[in-house]
């Protein structure tokens, strides 16, 4: 029997699909009943049956078969079409639309009109929350330095910048205000800010060590605070303002008594106005959308980012007539704040126009690839398989730098490979094509440095001389095809946990006889706030005291620096240089005058670059040289530039150019003693501690509640820190 039934009717079209069954046969009678949908007037054509009951006793299973087929087909263009007409009908319906999670997320900011920052800082952490969302943290274990005491990798200062509206992180920082130089970087890092940007300053422990008083000052005016410049060592201390604006909260922990140990932790949970979605800072002078979105979503990029913002295009460079086109390879990582102010440096000096910049990226960091695309550089980025901070990791970097560059630049003879934390002489494009000619005349020249670290000022003078040293490939150096096409197969291999430039000198370069350019006045300087491999002890002590030309129309002299002809020029000046011999302390005599008067030759004992005796640390120290360096020396004869003058230190018996009898060491070969080590030390010490002068504030009891709450009952503990006393 089949029984059709049209008096109800479901709303769900899937009850048309699940309400069907084929029948079942039992015995000689078979049954079925189907419950149809109303038919409208337009289906008549397609199905006719009445409301009536029909029966039709023992049907065969042929005609069951046809009526099923009659029915599931016209249930089928039912439900086809009212299912299609439902889907234009949620078309429409915004219930209905899938949304991506961004929506969801700026609907919660539209609600909420506050951004909730918390902060926690102890002796080993420091984290940073916005809006329940994690978007800084960093935890160290603590360092057994002696036997007694520990230390810990993450004092300093943390800088965190959130965007205004979605507090999404634009920039992270982290400042070892415990070392000499790292304050500096602390400003300039906080005036590079956008108005309008929220910022957290998180700092624990001893993050005021070397917090100078122009550092204090400046956060001082720059957070409109109270408590800053009052923190006393191991005391921690949160701020959170807006850049240009108010500041919302300022904390710090107060050790009641003078103790060497850190305060307890410090959390801090502030509500801070949300900046409208939307809403920006207006400025109708900056009209490239692609600078906008990217000054919007990074921050550290200074007036570049401000309004209407810094032009930038080699088209702005002066001109510069060249032989051959040298690119530029840019070794980077995440900071694209200093490669933007290298781009400005060679884009404003004499041949920027026509040199090409490649950027190299360690890692996959969207942030170059969108500075990249916004400065129109082409850029290459590598996915290095060595641990991040390893020295691995560097080598297999430079080692891809330098063959992505050939690569790129596929008719290009010479790269000039540029790491991104260096400062450029206005000359430094000039520099290397004047010395390029002398990578294509004399194969035993190795490479052409920018930087010589025996240059400080004032004694470094000369910008037109150069040397031909025993050194390493830093701070800028240029080389060819040929050498990239015979070196790169013999690079440190992934398993050797050595520095490439040492491997480099000491397994092919010095091996080989083969000696690499440098200048007497460097082309780079170094810029560093104090990071693992230059400590701000290094920076501040001697880095920053480096020279740099400033002459963008220097002109270097390369007729002497072909190996023959470099080695009669040797010859020539070692005769008829004035021969010093040292009978009182070379700190305490002047031997050379300030003037440019000639060249000077100084013999001292030294069998090997080791320096065993501690002559040549003892003379240099006193001559203005790099006294902890001793590679930098062709032949165990290393050359100082001082006020004009050449002085040639020359090793007996070491080096080739040792002339004197053995009877005659008493007299002219110089030997220092340890009372003379001692006084170089000394004056070395004396230097120093002009650079690294430290801000020790120890709490001490109050002797009213009021000098407690205003944080003023410490007192300045008045001793220095010479770099030795840090590293031995």
């Amino acid at each position: 029997m089949i029984v059709a039934d049209t008096s109800t009717y479901p709303t769900s079209p899937m009850w048309h699909y699940t309400s069907l069954a084929k029948p079942r046969a039992t015995g000689e009678q078979r049954h079925l009943t189907v419950a149809l949908p109303p038919c409208p007037h337009h289906y008549h054509n397609h199905l006719s049956l009445t409301t009536s009951v029909l029966t039709i006793a023992r049907l065969t299973p042929l005609l069951l078969a046809s009526v099923w087929l009659l029915v599931a087909g016209a249930m089928g263009t039912v439900v086809e079409e009212r299912y299609g007409h439902w889907l234009k009908l949620a078309e429409g319906d915004e219930r209905m639309r899938a949304q991506p999670p961004e929506v969801f997320l700026r609907r919660r900011e539209a609600a909420a009109q506050s951004i909730a920052v918390e902060v926690l800082v102890d002796a080993l952490t420091v984290q940073i929350l916005a809006d329940g969302l994690q978007v800084l943290r960093q935890h160290n274990v603590s360092t057994k330095i002696t036997p007694t005491n520990y230390t810990t990798g993450h004092r300093g200062v943390h800088v965190a910048a959130l965007h205004p509206s979605h507090a999404f992180l634009t920039l992270s920082a982290y400042f070892r205000t415990w070392q000499p130089r790292a304050a500096k970087g602390l400003r300039d890092t906080l005036a590079s800010l956008q108005p309008g940007s929220l910022v957290v300053l998180a700092a624990p422990g001893d993050w005021t060590l070397f917090l100078d008083q122009k550092t204090s000052d400046f956060l001082m005016e720059f957070l409109q605070g109270w408590w800053v410049g009052d923190v006393c060592l191991g005391e921690m201390w949160v701020a959170v303002a807006t850049v240009g604006g108010k500041l919302w909260a300022e904390v710090a922990t107060s050790m009641r008594t003078l103790s060497n140990k850190n305060s307890s932790p410090l959390h801090l949970t502030v509500q801070v106005p949300r900046r409208p979605s939307g809403v920006a800072a207006e400025c109708e002078e900056r009209t490239d959308t692609k600078k906008i979105k990217f000054c919007e979503e990074y921050e550290g990029y200074g007036d570049w980012c401000g309004c209407p913002g810094l032009s930038l295009s080699p088209d702005l460079a002066p001109p510069m007539d060249v032989k051959e086109q040298i690119p530029i390879v840019i070794v980077t990582a995440r900071h694209q704040f200093k490669v933007l102010r290298q781009i400005r440096q060679l884009w404003s000096q004499a041949g920027g126009s026509v040199t090409p910049i490649l950027l190299s990226v360690d890692g996959n960091q969207k942030e170059a690839l969108d500075f990249a695309q916004v400065v129109g550089l082409p850029a290459v980025f590598h996915n290095n398989p060595a641990p991040p901070g390893s020295n691995i990791r560097i080598n297999e970097h430079i080692k891809f730098s330098i063959f992505q560059a050939f690569k790129h630049f596929s008719s290009a003879d010479k790269v000039i490979v540029l790491e991104d934390d260096l400062i450029l002489a206005p000359d430094f494009i000039r520099y290397f094509h004047q010395t390029a000619p002398l990578l294509d005349a004399d194969d035993t020249i190795f490479c052409i440095n920018a930087y010589n670290y025996n240059s400080f000022t004032p004694f470094a003078m000369d910008t037109s001389r150069l040397y031909r040293e025993d050194i390493l490939p830093a701070y800028g150096w240029m080389v060819n095809r040929r050498w990239a096409q015979e070196i790169l197969p013999l690079w440190p291999k992934h398993s050797h946990a050595v520095d490439w430039d040492w491997y480099l000198r000491g397994m092919i370069q010095s091996s080989s006889g083969r000696d690499i350019v440098t200048p007497e006045v460097s082309r780079t300087k170094h810029d560093g706030n104090g990071g693992v491999h230059v400590t701000g002890w290094e920076q501040g002590g001697y880095f920053d005291r480096r020279a740099l030309n400033s002459n963008p129309q220097a002109v270097v002299n390369i007729s002497y620096l072909t190996s023959e002809v470099y080695e009669r020029f040797l010859q020539q000046e070692l005769s008829t240089a004035t021969l010093l011999q040292i009978t009182t302390h070379p700190c305490v005599k002047q031997y050379i005058p300030q003037t440019k008067v000639g060249s000077f030759l100084i013999y001292y004992y030294g069998q090997t670059e080791k320096d065993d005796l501690l002559s040549y640390f003892t003379l240099v120290g006193c001559f203005g040289g790099y006294e902890k360096g001793r590679m930098e020396h062709h032949h165990l004869m290393h050359t100082i530039g001082y006020y004009g003058n050449a002085v040639y230190l020359v090793a007996c018996p070491g080096s080739a150019y040792c002339t004197v009898k053995a009877e005659d060491y008493p007299r002219l070969v110089y030997t220092a003693s340890l009372k003379d080590v001692e006084q170089t030390r000394r004056h070395i010490d004396d230097i120093m501690q002009h650079v690294h002068v430290p801000n020790i504030k120890r709490r001490v009891p109050p002797f009213e509640p009021l000098e407690e709450f205003a944080m003023e009952n410490y007192i300045f503990i008045n001793t220095t820190f010479t770099y030795r006393e840090i590293t031995s």
